[in-house]
């Protein structure tokens, strides 16, 4: 099974997505809503990992991180057979070296990463529906839409879990500036 590392949001901003989460469940797309997932920014996804090591990054790239802002501001799709939506940050160059940080110190514990996540491709996002059937596409954004843009989140916490189902193996809190 795959695993994801994952940086977790403040708990006001957690109840918001959720929200939708809920919302979406109720036209059928109810995926996120009843998988155990926390809402998030991934930083990386791997086929497989060594969950140690990954334990011991994840504890030092959280006493090394400070908690730090994010604002949502706009809404996306991946397009695919089902789409995926989600909330899309606004890209910062702390942002990104972040991100590419990360991945330095990640890369040697984890096999075959998803293309998608490698610094140069990364597209910072927090999910809001996935395998969204072609139907529902419209429906979702309208739901989504009713979300007030932008807002402001906070990063506070990095861990990373195996999924489908969704299998939380770890988390740090970030440290406190």
């Amino acid at each position: 099974m795959p695993y994801a590392v994952e940086l977790f949001l403040d708990p006001a901003t957690e109840q918001r997505v959720r929200r939708i989460w809920e919302r979406l469940a109720g036209i059928g797309i109810s995926y996120l809503h009843g998988s155990g997932s926390r809402p998030h920014v991934s930083l990386a996804v791997c086929d497989s990992i060594d969950t140690d090591a990954t334990i011991e990054l994840l504890n030092r790239f959280a006493e090394d991180t400070s908690g730090f802002p994010i604002t949502f501001s706009s809404i996306g799709i991946f397009p695919a057979e089902q789409p995926v939506l989600f909330l899309a940050p606004k890209v910062t160059i702390p942002l990104l070296e972040l991100h590419a940080s990360f991945m330095d110190s990640f890369e040697p514990m984890a096999t075959r990463i998803w293309p998608n996540y490698a610094p140069s491709e990364w597209i910072p996002h927090c999910t809001l529906a996935v395998a969204c059937p072609h139907e529902c596409v419209e429906e979702a954004l309208s739901i989504c839409r009713e979300e007030i843009l932008p807002f402001t989140a906070e990063i506070m916490e990095i861990g990373f879990v195996e999924f489908r189902p969704v299998k939380p193996l770890h988390s740090a809190a970030l440290c406190q500036s």
